[in-house]
């Protein structure tokens, strides 16, 4: 059967193989390969999420980021097709943790496992995808050590370095700096591909009752929908535009990159607009 997430699975998993071959030679097959296997198979999996928000669409979005950043990095400095390989398949495993049934151990009835000493939790009934929020970046973690873990070109430790930052707001980390830089990169993609969709503010909905569904909104104050896209423009230059600006640096030197960069200005110029916020100096100038 053709469905769209097949199909999406296949166009990704094609184009960044091609990116990669394009970008080092046909010597880097191998490795091409192993990230298109990699994206058919983490989008398949999140097509079986009913996650309102964080969805195939999302982790799509921040990957093709990624491969922006990837883009203008090279352009600027030395870069390696490991360096790609790696950030690109950050980029593709970041939420994979939401999807209940992709570890060993899980189950309806018992839970789903949420740490590497296999405690669980079991979910309320009713519960979607989302109500593993608190949990999906371990879940993530624990994935990919186990799909991963055995590659002779990939570093599952690597990766799961990287995604361990897409954790909001990140804690201290102990990897070494080149390893720290590429996880920053990873967690801009993350927060630039959702807050820089053409269509975010119109998600509003979906990302307020994944919300809802683990008490963000009441611990943050917001009733409805509203809030969330009333607060947006706050929440934004306070708690996230900081942790963007070396990602910034590589999306201005390419045309897809600016557009990621245009996107994110327009969606706080209309978040904005409605509630005659004052204007800031932008660090996205």
């Amino acid at each position: 059967m053709i469905t769209t997430a097949t199909l999406a699975a296949k166009a990704l998993g094609d184009h960044l193989a091609a990116e990669l071959q394009n970008t080092f030679g046909a010597t880097q097959a191998p490795l091409a390969e192993t990230v298109s296997s990699v994206a058919r198979l983490a989008l398949e999996c999140l097509a079986n999420s009913d996650a309102l928000y964080h969805d195939l669409e999302h982790t799509l979005l921040v990957t093709q980021v990624g491969l922006e950043i990837l883009r203008g990095r090279t352009l600027l400095e030395p870069i390696t097709p490991a360096d790609w390989a790696h950030l690109l398949v950050a980029c593709l495993m970041h939420d994979i943790g939401y999807v209940r049934g992709i570890l060993k151990g899980d189950s309806v009835t018992d839970g789903y496992v949420v740490d590497e000493a296999g405690q669980r939790v079991v979910l309320q009934r009713g519960a979607s995808d989302a109500a593993l929020t608190p949990y999906h970046v371990e879940r993530s973690k624990l994935f990919v050590r186990a799909r991963l873990g055995q590659s002779e070109l990939l570093d599952a430790s690597r990766i799961v370095q990287a995604i361990e930052h897409t954790r909001f707001p990140a804690g201290a980390s102990t990897a070494d700096g080149v390893l720290v830089e590429e996880a920053r990169l990873v967690r801009a993609a993350d927060l630039i591909g959702q807050m820089g969709d053409p269509l975010y503010l119109r998600k509003a909905n979906a990302l307020y009752h994944e919300f809802e569904e683990v008490g963000i909104n009441a611990k943050l104050g917001y009733t409805s929908p509203a809030d969330l896209v009333e607060r947006y423009p706050e929440f934004f230059w306070s708690s996230v535009s900081s942790h963007l600006e070396r990602a910034l640096t590589y999306l201005e030197v390419t045309v897809g990159g600016r557009q990621w960069i245009a996107g994110l200005q327009a969606n706080v110029f209309r978040a904005e607009r409605p509630y005659g916020a004052v204007r800031r100096t932008s660090v996205l100038s």
